[in-house]
């Protein structure tokens, strides 16, 4: 907010007033070690000659002529202009409530769309990890089972151990390598065939008189002699 009593008739004056009221700082801070308070702003003739388009010596002049209209204290030295805008609260304070109750609530949607987007981002990034993550242990799993396996020339048992320790859980396994060769190792001995000379011969059973007397009587009745 501003007025235009003194400056309003001066198209030069008023576009620099504007610029250091643009440029005055809303809080306090330290530019180089020294404190620049709240309405006030440290100035470049050059910078303000080249947003204005005003000659360096036009703008020291108008700098005095506010100065004398109240609107602002010069403070020249080596380090630079130090211009204090006066009454620096009179410009900020001039908002009706109705124009600060729009503001706060516009202010408060657009902090919760933005929020919601923020969250939403994070949501997406957090589940796209969780993802990455759990692909990245399925292969790292599918790749140590292998390897065990592959080092004790049991890789052909692979897709069956997998399955195996999948099965049982691997949460549950502390030592999935060696847990995988036990699995192959088992699977290949009931694979492994049986020599013939281990495989038990069938006995042979006895015939008795019983036995041949019932024979007898069957071929006797077929008409046949045993």
């Amino acid at each position: 907010m501003m007025d235009y009593d003194e400056v309003y008739h001066d198209s030069k004056m008023l576009h620099l007033w504007i610029d250091i009221l643009l440029h005055a700082n809303p809080v306090d801070y330290y530019h180089h070690g020294e404190l620049i308070k709240r309405g006030q702003c440290i100035l470049s003739l050059r910078q303000v000659s080249e947003r204005c388009g005003m000659a360096k010596n036009t703008i020291t002049k108008y700098l005095h002529l506010l100065e004398e209209c109240g609107k602002i204290k010069l403070d020249i030295s080596r380090k630079g202009t130090l211009i204090t805008v006066e009454n620096w609260d009179k410009y900020q304070n001039r908002v009706s409530p109705s124009v600060l109750k729009i503001g706060q609530e516009v202010g408060q949607e657009v902090g919760q769309e933005v929020g919601q987007e923020v969250g939403q981002e994070v949501g997406r990034n957090k589940n796209k990890r969780i993802k990455e993550i759990k692909n990245k242990r399925r292969l790292t799993r599918h790749e140590e089972i292998f390897n065990s396996l592959a080092s004790k020339n049991l890789d052909k048992y692979y897709s069956d151990v997998y399955e195996k320790c999948d099965a049982y859980g691997f949460d549950r396994i502390n030592n999935l390598g060696a847990f995988a060769i036990a699995v192959a190792e088992e699977l290949a001995a009931k694979k492994k065939p049986v020599p013939i000379a281990e495989k038990k011969k069938p006995k042979k059973g006895r015939v008795t008189e019983e036995d041949k007397e019932k024979l007898r009587r069957f071929m006797e009745g077929l008409g046949g002699d045993l």
